[in-house]
């Protein structure tokens, strides 16, 4: 094996790990919050504060966070984003009352933004367009690691230890690898100089953004994206709870037997968009999304809903890759951090949004209508991606 080729599989388990603490930390919450509702008494509606405040948190924080990377470097961002979140967890871990936990909530999602920003950049810096689609898919694999390991790992040690706890490991895991992430990731070699006022500066790139029909069009993917799959996961756990009164240990294995087949055919994914298109990938896969979460609060509990789910798992494996690659070239390697930024600005708006709705929703008209929301939510990314059609590279 090359150096260079043992560099990038360094590089990708490094930003792999790291994404999946962040991605996991957030995920893990769903099974948390009937242990969760018990102990503060508060509605659906309020639980979703907890969602939404973390993801204002980090859209917002984003912001500022894209143009220091492309001024500092990604591994500098990566390493600062770990502080935060470990600080975050640390107070949900001690948190004895429902604003406390909201607070270090809102913190914990400061610091993931900063780990989401810069492991795209990283990756996108690192990898060449025609190998993009594998690495993205390669790290954002993580996202189905966390639903495998992470949420059934978090489910049990809540109810072994309760909630407070799966908040604690968290962010003893984040502390591990701020050790590791500093001693075994290259340094980044995307930098570049702020000229004049970086406020006004970056306010103008901002606004150019806006102002371009391609880069709108991404803008609008992501937020769709994200709102697509938001209220299902979210709300998921307490609809098979409240349906079907199943034990954990039966929750456990649809997260460990749909997230395995997903976190397997992510790879695998990417290595296809390279070659049929990275768009058009994207597109059959928010239509797939769309009717997966159509029809699943249809179903009972039986083997229909397991397959189902991983369907829906593999949408979305085959989905995430493609998307982050296209969405990393529409834009020059100097201005990636700050688009970036904005990209997951409207992704966090989208899933605080989508699970204000959803808890609204569950509430008053049931996981059906939660769905439904899901559903539409895919369409509309489909429909968003087609005003980049006119760069016809992607």
């Amino acid at each position: 094996m090359s150096t260079r080729a043992r560099e990038e599989l360094r590089v990708i388990a490094c930003l792999f790990f790291v994404l999946f603490v962040g991605v996991a930390d957030n995920q893990v919450l769903s099974p948390l919050l009937p242990a969760i509702r018990a102990q503060f008494g508060k509605s659906s509606s309020a639980l979703a504060y907890l969602f939404t405040g973390y993801s204002f948190a980090a859209g917002l924080s984003v912001l500022i966070w894209g143009p220091l990377s492309d001024i500092f470097g990604r591994k500098s961002g990566l390493l600062a984003g770990l502080i935060i979140f470990i600080i975050g967890s640390c107070i949900s871990y001690t948190s004895a009352v429902f604003v406390l936990l909201l607070a270090g909530r809102i913190l914990t999602g400061m610091g993931a933004s900063m780990l989401s920003l810069n492991t795209i950049s990283y990756t996108a810096d690192f990898f060449p367009y025609e190998k993009r689609g594998w690495a993205m898919g390669a790290v954002f694999s993580s996202y189905f690691a966390a639903l495998i390991l992470g949420v059934p790992l978090g489910s049990w040690l809540g109810e072994k230890n309760g909630w407070n706890f799966v908040f604690g490991a968290m962010g003893s895991a984040a502390l591990c690898l701020l050790v590791l992430t500093s001693l075994l990731l290259p340094p980044s070699t995307q930098k570049r100089m702020a000229s004049g006022f970086p406020g006004t500066e970056y306010l103008r790139q901002y606004l150019s953004f806006l102002r371009d029909r391609i880069t709108v069009g991404a803008l609008l993917s992501s937020f769709f994206a994200s709102a697509g799959t938001t209220g299902f996961l979210a709300f998921l756990i307490m609809w098979m709870h409240d349906s079907f009164n199943i034990s954990g240990g039966k929750v456990r294995l649809v997260f460990i037997v749909c997230g395995g087949a997903a976190l397997l055919a992510s790879p695998v994914a990417g290595v296809i968009a390279d070659r049929i298109g990275k768009r058009l990938q994207f597109l059959l896969s928010n239509l797939s999304l769309a009717f997966f979460l159509f029809i699943m609060p249809r179903l009972h509990w039986e083997p229909a809903l397991f397959l189902v789910f991983g369907l829906i798992s593999l949408s979305a494996a085959f989905r995430q890759g493609p998307m982050e690659a296209v969405l990393t070239e529409i834009v020059p390697a100097s201005s990636r951090g700050t688009f970036v930024a904005l990209k997951n600005s409207c992704s966090q708006l989208g899933i605080g949004l989508a699970a204000l709705f959803s808890g609204i929703l569950f509430e008053r008209a049931g996981y059906s209508r939660v769905c439904f929301l899901g559903a539409i939510s895919n369409l509309l990314a489909a429909g968003s991606m087609l005003l980049t059609l006119r760069n016809k590279r992607l």
